[in-house]
């Protein structure tokens, strides 16, 4: 086991087509050379934040998190890229760098911050900002433009919060002249020691192992879309890896070591870097509040007083009425009470008034809403009106849905018109507020086909000897593709193929390499965020393709963040149903209305029992109708 040395800039694999390696791997492989702490800087956001965090948990170390971002000045010109750190506490820190971040992604299309709003961000010592070699000033540091390197360093400190500005002394043992070299790092320590200016040693981490700096190599070639061997500025080698202490203090030394400094240079740089690390350290869940439910306020869901006893009462009333003139509502209202033991047991009784509130919403926009999975096994969502489905008669059962043992938020589905599904959303930012609302991000990791065809543009292949190739990767993942070659008969041609070329048995190892990894996020296809104010100080977002804010956590860091994810799901068969409907009144002045349509229909059954169900929406697929069959069979 190494010494422990504190890193403060690393990259993950959620830093697409940069880092390599997923925040997990890399908090393991750190508690495994004994280090005690760990900060995750993903470029442009905090994409792998969460599971960072519960994996420092896990792992027993402190975590830490920050942004590598962007930066420009007043009049837009580009200031290179600055690591921002978050500082624990309070939660200030978490939440300024979630601001910041979302501020950079205000920008456009290339996510960038102002320095002045930046500054904003970063005071009552709520951020650091690391000055590192592709800022503005290391870059004028890497051109031995001395005068250049101190006016850009003044203009930074004139700007910033006092104590704000941090200057990170790089070093990747690259040859003399090239970035990442011994004579950069050493001339960016004498600036910090001629302006009094805080250093600290970091190794700008892209990958865990050295191993990995192959495929960090093909993310540089894919993110600037350019084959390697026309890269400008491919690393001079591996070094960007996470290295133990012992490993750091070489570096550290040599630092040193190739200028003029004094006596203590070396331990003041060690000494400075774990002081950082130190006050970046953040407690999971006061800093960032992991695992704590924040749900909309009270007065926004239309709750005047205590949300246990508006629950009940709504409950009771909706019961009353809709099961008024059945032999039920005894039966409902026990079953009641059992649900709501289970709610007020886990302290959820807010999340019903919520989601409720968003059907009754979409309802008054005249849009069809109805409830799916295990939440229509509910009397208390029936009683609401989230859930159109009667659960008793139907034998649906609320255990499935939530019990007293369930450790996360509670899930339920939305089916609505798809071709109303965007003005739903904005509909519910507009209730519920943009300070409370954020659409959710999915990560698009990769798979065979991208994979290949990103691996043959690092390679320089043509296009469409690439595309050809692209066209068999199926059912298989990038990593199995060799052994795809050896097994599978249609391949043969192919495998024979890579057999005589050595640039396509490179392809094949490229490939593999880039086997699921995040490529991208997007919008998720119907996830919805609910909180109260404090939403974007627990998370940042960027804009989404429909122009409604995303949030850059992904559905896994929903429950662990406490964040309401209620799916709002567009279904073309709603649509279609309310333009049936709608064309019906316009022929015939009649309306139709579907919940109070029989459900006891017997010429429906009798065609269910001719299994001619083709276009009978989520009963036409053989395994739906052999499922449906014997229940009904029997009381027919």
């Amino acid at each position: 086991m190494g010494q422990s040395f504190p890193h403060l800039h690393v990259a993950s694999a959620y830093s697409p087509h940069y880092g390599v390696t997923m925040p997990d791997a890399l908090v393991d492989q750190a508690a495994a050379a004994g280090a005690d702490f760990l900060a995750l800087t993903d470029r442009d956001g905090l994409y792998g934040a969460v599971k960072h965090v519960r994996a420092c948990a896990t792992a027993g170390i402190r975590p830490g998190l920050g942004a590598d971002l962007a930066v420009h000045d007043d009049e837009h010109r580009p200031l290179g890229r600055v690591t921002l750190l978050a500082h624990g506490g309070d939660g200030r820190g978490y939440a300024a760098l979630c601001r910041a971040v979302s501020s950079a992604h205000e920008a456009g299309r290339v996510p960038s911050i102002d320095r002045r709003r930046l500054a904003t961000w970063a005071e009552d010592r709520a951020l650091t900002v690391l000055l590192g070699p592709l800022s503005d000033v290391g870059l004028a540091v890497e051109r031995r433009d001395s005068t250049e390197s101190v006016a850009g360093l003044r203009a930074w400190l004139r700007v910033m919060p006092i104590g704000s500005v941090t200057l990170e002394v790089v070093c990747h043992l690259a040859p003399t002249g090239q970035r990442g070299s011994v004579a950069a790092a050493t001339r960016m320590l004498g600036l910090a020691e001629d302006t009094g200016t805080p250093a600290i040693l970091s190794n700008a981490v892209r990958y865990g192992e050295p191993s990995d700096a192959t495929t960090a190599d093909l993310a540089d070639a894919t993110r600037l879309l350019t084959p390697l061997a026309q890269l400008e500025e491919p690393q001079a080698n591996g070094q960007a890896w996470l290295k133990d202490g012992s490993h750091m203090r070489q570096v550290a030394r040599m630092i040193v070591d190739a200028g003029a400094r004094n006596p203590d240079a070396l331990d003041q740089l060690l000494r400075t870097t774990q002081e950082l690390a130190d006050r970046c350290a953040l407690d999971p869940a006061a800093d960032i509040g992991l695992g704590t439910p924040r749900m909309p306020e009270a007065s926004i869901i239309g709750v005047v007083g205590d949300p246990v006893t508006e629950r009940w009462r709504r409950a009771r009333h909706g019961i009353d009425d809709r099961y008024a003139g059945t032999t039920l509502a005894r039966a409902a209202h026990l079953e009641l009470a059992h649900e709501m033991e289970t709610v007020e047991h886990l302290g959820f009784a807010a999340y019903f008034l919520t989601v409720a509130r968003v059907a009754d919403r979409i309802r008054g926009m005249g849009v069809r809403v109805q409830a799916r999975g295990s939440g229509v096994g509910s009397v208390l969502n029936y009683a609401l009106r989230t859930s159109s489905v009667e659960p008793i008669e139907n034998g649906l059962i609320w255990d499935r849905f939530l019990s007293p043992e369930r450790q996360t938020l509670p899930d339920i589905d939305i089916d609505v018109e798809s071709a109303r599904r965007h003005d739903i959303y904005r509909e519910v930012f507009q209730v519920f507020g943009a300070d409370r609302v954020s659409l959710m991000s999915m990560t698009n990791a990769y798979r065979g086909r991208g994979a290949v065809r990103d691996a043959g543009l690092a390679l320089g292949m043509p296009e469409d000897q690439v595309a050809a190739i692209a066209k068999q990767m199926w059912r298989f993942n990038a990593r199995d593709f060799r052994r795809a070659l050896e097994e599978k008969p249609e391949l043969a041609d192919l495998a024979k193929q890579v057999r005589e070329s050595q640039q396509l048995d490179q392809l094949v190892d490229l490939t593999a390499k880039l086997d699921r990894l995040p490529r991208h996020i997007s919008v998720h296809p119907c996830g919805v965020i609910l909180s109260d104010t404090s939403l974007l100080d627990r998370t940042p977002v960027q804009r989404s393709g429909m122009g409604l804010p995303m949030s850059q956590y992904d559905k896994h860091d929903m429950d662990p963040m406490g964040l309401i994810k209620l799916d709002i799901l567009g279904v073309r068969m709603q649509s279609a149903m309310a333009y049936a409907i709608e064309e019906h009144r316009r022929l015939t002045g009649e309306t139709i209305d579907l919940d109070r349509v029989p459900l006891d229909d017997e010429p429906t059954y009798e065609m269910l029992r001719t299994t001619r169900t083709l276009g009978v929406f989520q009963l036409e697929s053989p395994g739906r109708v052999r499922q449906a069959l014997p229940s009904r069979a029997a009381k027919s």
